[in-house]
């Protein structure tokens, strides 16, 4: 078949009714497969062979710009960019051209396809506004996990149609009140006419673009893919023909196939074993092997191989071996319910409140996130949520909580009381309102520390703010201020326990949120809420989760019962816990906690 016709073929592909014969017709024709490079969690795949096998092709004579390395964020891709940048050859090279090159891989594939804007919320607003049935998701959240796009996502990603979706995750829009599979594909119809006519590209878009529709792959030497293994089926063929020039040896996927946790979108772990049976790539005399751990110490080591192995064996691939990180053991608690007092837990919160160290509570999805804030703000414990911009309780407000009691008592610098301004009436405080009048009314004393008489026998403050003894009760009411009030006494908790601190040393999300994170310690909550369908990648996800702590973990009980009034945890972990957790003393295992 000539590359015309498969082309042709690949363009109408989103009509095509037999999508596992398609499939088959795709993998047949694909242009070129890449080398695997597999490396477990904290063994230096991106500072270590990535920034190696670049720094060896710049040697052999190939120019950066025709070297290109992808990955899945922008965070990532930053970090990755950054560790090119340390390279002495690469020192001179302009940051923001280099970005052309090491960046994600839509923003890669849009710049090589049809360049359009990106849908962004204002896009969102305007279509929102045209079709009422885009309202029937309301709660708060952000606009792009909106249950339209994600039906666009997840259709695209698994390459399924329509029905076969729905006949698989219909539970999960009609809790978001999609009741009708027809609503949304009446509304995924007018989102695709919208775009075309704005000329707006989705993330999806990206993609198909560049895969679809344009004429040639692109002119480089080299193609990195760091975490290859979240790449779904578009996105592989996409790479795929982007290296069709590439030499065969220059064309890598860099990953863990164990760590394959984005199934939902259409990322295949068994095109990884594929890839780890077939196209392992063979570490050459003067590269180091991805052998040798720099995260993960004795106990976290021996507790994600004993889950992810047993997988491993099932699909006839060879034991994962790596050695954990030197001079560090760590330790492993047992804790049969988050909020149940225990010894372990007393650990736990001492570790928290007495150390500089750095925690990640982690877990399977609602309502166990709920249950974790509610235990953090129980303990008086200062968090934020990863994927959330903002900490959960922003610095500013700590510090003006904990800096008023000065203000009325002792002296506070100028820039601690313009802090207080966003959130103070000045009907009920202060006689002057907004920037300008504020910076009007203190030009004479701009420099100085004062307090609260101090500014009130200057006239700045009203007579009735002398009463406002606290911070919480200054504040104006207003949704700017409730969280202040509504969360006074966790504020105060926090203030001391911890003080104020440069950034929350414990943070919290899902497993799919914090990946390639690392913390010292890793609190795994077991619960899953509702019974997994593939143990495989159960067992994945919990590889996942305790592999981004460094010392010490520890586990929580799941509060998940199958019909038989069996705990039902996450990888199985608590139903094989005494094979998972069989560490020696000597190694490091705390108290089970029973």
């Amino acid at each position: 078949m000539s590359d015309e016709n498969f082309n042709a073929i690949l363009i109408k592909k989103s009509t095509f009714k037999d999508v596992k014969n398609i499939e088959k017709l795709i993998d047949k024709h694909t242009r070129k497969l890449p080398w695997w490079v597999s490396g477990p969690p904290g063994t230096g795949k991106t500072k270590g062979f990535i920034k190696a096998k670049y720094e060896n092709f710049l040697n052999q004579g190939v120019s950066w710009e025709r070297m290109v390395i992808l990955t899945h964020t922008k965070n990532a891709a930053g970090e990755i960019l950054k560790t090119i940048k340390e390279i002495p050859k690469m020192e001179n090279i302009p940051k923001d051209v280099l970005e052309d090159q090491i960046c994600t891989i839509h923003a890669y594939f849009n710049a090589e396809g049809k360049k359009r804007k990106k849908y962004e919320l204002k896009h969102h607003k305007e279509f929102s506004k045209n079709n009422r049935a885009m309202s029937f998701y309301n709660k708060k959240t952000s606009w792009e996990r909106h249950p339209l796009y994600v039906f666009c996502s997840r259709l695209h990603g698994k390459r399924q149609t329509p029905n076969e979706h729905w006949n698989t995750d219909h539970s999960w829009y009609q809790d978001r009140g999609y009741r009708s599979l027809n609503t949304l594909k009446d509304l995924r119809k007018k989102y695709n006419e919208f775009r075309e006519k704005e000329r707006v590209s989705s993330y999806e878009d990206m993609i198909d673009n560049f895969l679809y529709y344009s004429k040639a792959p692109t002119d480089i030497d080299v193609l990195i893919v760091d975490e290859a293994q979240d790449c779904n089926i578009p996105q592989r063929e996409a790479l795929q023909k982007a290296a069709t020039n590439v030499d065969g040896d220059n064309f890598l996927f860099v990953g863990d196939r164990d760590q394959t946790i984005y199934d939902y979108s259409g990322a295949d772990s068994r095109f990884f074993v594929m890839l780890e049976k077939t196209r392992p790539y063979v570490f050459k005399e003067n590269e180091e092997p991805l052998d040798k751990g720099y995260r993960c110490g004795l106990t976290i080591n021996k507790i994600c191989k004993n889950i992810i192995n047993p997988q491993r064996k099932r699909l006839g691939l060879s034991e994962k071996k790596w050695e954990p990180a030197k001079n560090r053991i760590g330790t492993h608690y047992w804790i049969p319910r988050l909020g149940e007092h225990c010894k372990n837990q007393d650990i736990l919160l001492n570790k928290i409140f007495n150390t500089k160290e750095t925690f990640l509570f982690t877990y399977r999805g609602n309502p166990t996130d709920e249950h974790t804030k509610q235990f953090l703000q129980k303990h008086g414990i200062d968090y934020k949520v990863v994927s959330d911009e903002h900490d959960f309780i922003n610095r500013k407000i700590l510090r003006c909580f904990n800096t008023w009691d000065k203000f009325y008592n002792n002296i506070v610098p100028l820039k601690q009381i313009k802090e207080y301004w966003p959130y103070l009436p000045g009907r009920n405080v202060f006689k002057v309102q907004g920037k300008g009048n504020v910076k009007e009314a203190f030009k004479d004393v701009i420099d100085g520390d004062y307090n609260i008489k101090q500014l009130h026998e200057m006239g700045l403050v009203i007579d009735d703010a002398l009463k406002y003894r606290s911070f919480d009760l200054a504040v104006k009411s207003s949704d700017e201020t409730r969280k202040i009030r509504m969360h006074s006494s966790y504020i105060r908790k926090v203030l001391k326990n911890h003080g104020v601190e440069k950034e929350p040393r414990v943070q919290i999300d899902n497993i799919h949120k914090i990946k390639g994170l690392t913390y010292n310690n890793v609190v795994v909550n077991l619960s899953v809420y509702q019974l997994e369908k593939n143990i495989n990648e159960s067992e994945r996800l919990a590889y996942t989760a305790y592999s981004r702590g460094e010392t010490d973990c520890w586990s929580i009980g799941s509060e998940t019962f199958d019909r038989d009034d069996r705990h039902t945890s996450l990888g199985g972990v608590q139903h094989d816990r005494r094979r998972i957790f069989s560490l020696h003393p000597e190694d490091g295992e705390g108290s089970m906690g029973e």
